[in-house]
This record gives C-alpha cells, sequence and structure tokens, in this order.
C-alpha cells in the first residue's frame, strides 16, 4: 500500500503533458487538478489518475477522466455498485474541470479501473469500467456503449 500511496503523490504532482497519439492530438492533465479522493455514491476511494482531451479524426473532441478505484473487481464490487458513480464524477468533476480548461467538447468518457493503466494498453487482470456522456447545457446525458 506504502508504493500505491508514493506512486499516486507522484501523480498528483506530475505536470502536464501534451502528446500527438495515433493521428490524435492529446493533452494530459495532472491529478492535482481535480480533488484527490471525490465523494461518490458507491462511498469507495477514487481518485483520478489522468485527464485526456483528445482530437478524433471526424474532428470530434473528447474529453477522458480516468479514475482508479481500487476495490472493483475485488470483493464481490461489481459494476452494479459502481454505477452511479459515472454521472456523479461527471458532473461534479468532469464539467467544472473542462470549463476551467475552456475545452470545448462533443464527449467526455469516465473509466473505472482497479489500477492505473497507461492509456490505450489493456491488461488481463485489471478491471475496468467505461461510461460515455455529451455535455448539454453543462450537464452530462449518459449515452452508454
Amino acid at each position: 500500500m506504502a508504493d500505491v500511496s508514493r506512486f499516486r503523490k507522484w501523480a498528483l504532482g506530475a505536470a502536464t503533458v501534451f502528446a500527438a497519439i495515433g493521428g490524435a492530438q492529446q493533452g494530459a492533465a495532472t491529478a492535482g487538478d481535480l480533488e484527490e479522493f471525490p465523494a461518490v455514491p458507491s462511498g469507495f476511494e477514487v481518485y483520478l489518475q489522468e485527464m485526456l482531451f483528445e482530437l478524433r479524426q471526424d474532428q470530434s473532441r473528447v474529453a477522458r477522466f480516468r479514475y482508479v478505484m481500487p476495490i472493483i473487481g475485488q470483493e464481490g464490487v461489481t459494476f452494479f455498485h459502481v454505477e452511479q458513480d459515472f454521472p456523479v464524477l461527471c458532473e461534479s468533476h468532469a464539467v467544472p474541470s473542462i470549463e476551467k480548461s475552456d475545452e470545448i467538447v462533443d464527449q467526455v468518457i469516465i473509466s473505472l479501473a482497479d489500477r492505473e493503466l497507461e492509456f490505450g494498453v489493456s491488461s488481463s487482470v485489471a478491471t475496468q469500467y467505461f461510461e460515455a456522456f455529451r455535455l448539454e447545457n453543462g450537464s452530462c446525458i449518459w449515452e452508454g456503449f
């Protein structure tokens, strides 16, 4: 647990990064841009790993908020237990962050994983859940995958 805590502190202090991946422009913001442990309906501990802005080939803009919730996939915790966390994370954390960044996006993707993963890299041992939202008048409208 001490290693996770040290890594979390390092991740929270990381600088903003801009990179081009697969032809899409992306910007990553640090986890320090949002509170370390946002309150969610499940009551489980969750923290932001990173926030990415992506320009897709069709010119649509996506904001990805990648959260880590270590308990998912363990102790019988399934998607059902965290389902209501997605709209709360979108409304109370993603929307204010997007407004603060002055980015204009067409879609917000909220992900929860049981561990930190590099973006775009799959893991057969990781548990990950995703939900998609469109923004309408400052509100998150669930789109689903």
